[in-house]
């Protein structure tokens, strides 16, 4: 009879594992929110934003990143690496297009904490795009739809439009 019940409380023990819960952060309160109050008067708070309007990180040894886009005057693109200043991503974006590219050169845009994709149906062609956006693949659908329109008004076929080259900007750990 004990070997009943000890499978029975097995089984048990079994079927609640399986069952859906709901995980609420420290003191009851929903993801994205810190529980305030005391002496038995409890609530929520949304947890407070940084002036970019992002959550402060709890991860107070990492930073976020920046990179540059440089463009010369036929469209050809030169990406920075990531860095921890504006100043710094546009400025090793630039060099390197002066120093490799062919014409003048300006600086396309400035990502952080996103992924660049270039697209273009040739160099020379005017069609070039430069797309900024959360994800790799986001950017890269982006570019292409944009270099697409580009190619049609210049009486090229979209289908020549690729992806030239694609970069994410990568957190850095700072010791």
């Amino acid at each position: 009879m004990k070997g009943l019940q000890g499978t029975l409380f097995l089984c048990l023990l079994l079927i609640a594992g399986m069952l859906p819960f709901t995980a609420l952060a420290e003191g009851n309160c929903p993801q994205g929110m810190y529980p305030i109050g005391g002496q038995g008067v409890q609530g929520c708070a949304p947890i407070p934003q940084n002036a970019a309007g992002a959550q402060y990180s709890n991860r107070p040894n990492w930073a976020q990143t920046v990179a540059g886009v440089a463009m010369d005057s036929r469209g050809d693109t030169f990406i920075s690496n990531s860095m921890r200043s504006q100043r710094k991503a546009k400025r090793e974006a630039l060099k390197e297009c002066k120093e490799f590219g062919k014409g003048e050169c300006t600086l396309a845009t400035l990502f952080q904490g996103q992924c660049v994709a270039v697209a273009h149906a040739g160099l020379g062609t005017g069609t070039t795009s430069v797309v900024a956006a959360m994800s790799e693949q986001g950017a890269v659908i982006v570019a292409m739809q944009q270099c697409a329109a580009k190619a049609s008004g210049k009486q090229l076929s979209p289908d020549q439009c690729r992806i030239a080259r694609t970069k994410c900007t990568a957190d850095i750990f700072i010791p």
